[in-house]
């Protein structure tokens, strides 16, 4: 597999549609199943740049399109009962434009990223939250992350990681397809 060589850190990315406000980042250790790191990043380039070359899988929180209209994927999702915001919305489409240019030059550092939605995984893995959906997967946060991981951008973060990890390892994932992408979510747990 591509990532076989690489350490076994996986990521989440809470993307915000600027570079102002908060993308929450959390990183996981796959073979300790801890939390290594979880805070806030702000330029694009900053966050490539902690996540190339380190990380094996980042799932973000964002659409991954080419172009901000309503995919059949959105559409899929939403049947399923799904809240996901498609990327024709308004304020959407800023963050898909941002998304797809961080997807992919990411994609071409060699970094596998997918695309998630924290609240929808968190539903499918039939956990009431955050600490639950941890604490049922084994994976530890340490005490000194548990204050920052209250914050929605965080936290939202964090769920994003354990998709990632989830996908990393086979063990958890579920997810929605259609002709135009792939949302992955947590199997129930």
């Amino acid at each position: 597999m591509a990532w076989a060589s690489l350490v076994a850190i996986v990521a989440g990315l809470d993307l915000s549609g600027v570079p102002r406000k908060c993308n929450g980042y959390a990183e996981i250790h796959v073979p300790r199943k801890n939390i290594l790191d979880a805070k806030c990043l702000y330029e694009d380039r900053e966050i490539i740049e902690t996540i190339k070359n380190r990380i094996s899988v980042v799932a973000i929180d964002a659409p991954i399109s080419r172009e901000p209209i309503m995919r059949e994927l959105d559409r899929e999702a939403i049947r399923r009962g799904y809240r996901v915001l498609p990327p024709s919305m308004r304020g959407m489409r800023i963050l898909t434009q941002r998304a797809w240019r961080i997807y992919s030059e990411l994609k071409e550092s060699g970094v596998i990223v997918i695309e998630t939605h924290p609240r929808s995984a968190l539903k499918s893995s039939g956990s009431g939250g955050l600490e639950e959906l941890l604490r049922k997967l084994g994976i530890g946060i340490p005490q000194g992350l548990v204050e920052a991981a209250r914050a929605k951008d965080i936290s939202d973060a964090i769920v994003a990681s354990v998709v990632a990890y989830c996908y990393y390892t086979r063990e958890c994932i579920r997810s929605i397809e259609a002709s135009d992408g792939v949302l992955y979510l947590i199997a129930r747990l």
